[in-house]
């Protein structure tokens, strides 16, 4: 459905007096001191083909203007280290990473543990990016947006209670069962 028509507006009368805001003498007066306008001569249109503006506009240091292109491709991927490395490649990632590792490393006894270190980081590291997402959402004020990226970050990525450790003297183990 169309709105509707609005109601056309009065003519301004001539008769009424003066339209200017200023006397008709100060107009006078103010338009004496600018300059005068003079538009510009309009030039005749050719019907040849346009200049090549690279003759045109030369750069005085001779420096060659390349012609211009327009790329329509897509974008190569974006690999993650995961993509380009091995597990073994990641081991050596995380071995640099945490250094402590390769002291008693003997026969890569600790190769199992870089890799878990490794996928930990980048857990963490997801988190992190997620949690700096929701804050700026917030801050964006979009605060459902925030708490449902929260949420969902949560429940992917937080580990249960069972998993997490107890400690020295706590069953020896991971909680969730035959613990103290």
């Amino acid at each position: 459905m169309l709105a509707p028509k609005a109601p056309a507006l009065a003519p301004v009368r001539a008769d009424e007096g003066p339209s200017r805001a200023v006397s008709p003498e100060i107009a006078a007066d103010l338009a004496s001191g600018m300059p005068k306008y003079a538009p510009p001569t309009p030039t005749p249109a050719t019907t040849a083909e346009p200049q090549d503006l690279r003759d045109i506009d030369k750069p005085r240091n001779e420096i060659r203007r390349l012609p211009a292109y327009v790329v329509r491709e897509t974008r190569p991927a974006v690999f993650r280290e995961r993509d380009l490395y091995n597990t073994k490649g990641l081991v050596d990632l995380s071995l640099k990473s945490h250094p402590g590792l390769i002291v008693g490393n003997f026969l890569g006894l600790n190769s199992k543990v870089a890799y878990e270190m490794y996928l930990d980081d980048q857990r963490l590291e997801n988190i992190q990016d997620l949690s700096d997402e929701a804050h700026a959402m917030a801050l964006g004020g979009d605060k459902a947006e925030s708490a449902y990226i929260l949420k969902e970050s949560q429940e992917t990525y937080i580990r249960p209670i069972e998993e997490t450790w107890t400690g020295p003297g706590g069953g020896g183990g991971f909680s969730g069962g035959g613990g103290r």
